[in-house]
């Protein structure tokens, strides 16, 4: 499973959490899943103060957090790349042309668990800390909904 968040030339604030949560859920849920972050150009070695909060809070480990660039060969190895905003998919289809089966694997978090309308999350950065914290609930419910999609997929396809 792979995570990536590209806007702004910024992925510490988005997805780093999200890969934490994916993680702690896949834990919690009992199923064996990978998950990765990336972005397009990496500005911070660090994630946002404001994600480490959050993720401490919940008392999620996240010292481990390595930043990393999005490549092909990292493209290709995932079963599932989710994005945060639609701009990312559309990013990643324009800069990553040939990789296979991006039609079956390339999605917004929203969409993937079956939202319609308003794909994107925004971006929190230089946001108050309340719509901080409002962004990341929204991830951390959206992350536990496609865990518990992933593991309905796998028991069907099973």
């Amino acid at each position: 499973m792979y995570w990536n968040c590209l806007k702004n030339n910024r992925y510490t604030a988005r997805s780093p959490p999200a890969e934490y949560l994916a993680r702690d859920y896949a834990k919690k849920y009992d199923v064996n899943l990978t998950f990765e972050s990336a972005g397009f150009i990496n500005a911070f070695s660090y994630m946002q103060p404001e994600s480490q909060e959050y993720l401490n809070s919940k008392g999620i480990k996240h010292s481990d957090f390595q930043p990393q660039i999005i490549n092909r060969k990292l493209l290709e190895k995932q079963d599932l790349i989710i994005t945060m905003e639609k701009s990312h998919v559309n990013d990643i289809r324009e800069n990553y042309q040939g990789v296979n089966d991006f039609s079956k694997k390339l999605f917004t978090l929203k969409e993937f668990n079956g939202e319609t309308d308003d794909l994107d999350i925004i971006d929190p950065y230089y946001a108050s800390t309340k719509t901080y914290q409002k962004v990341l609930k929204i991830i951390d419910k959206n992350i536990e909904k496609m865990i518990k999609k992933i593991i309905r997929i796998n028991q069907t396809e099973s």
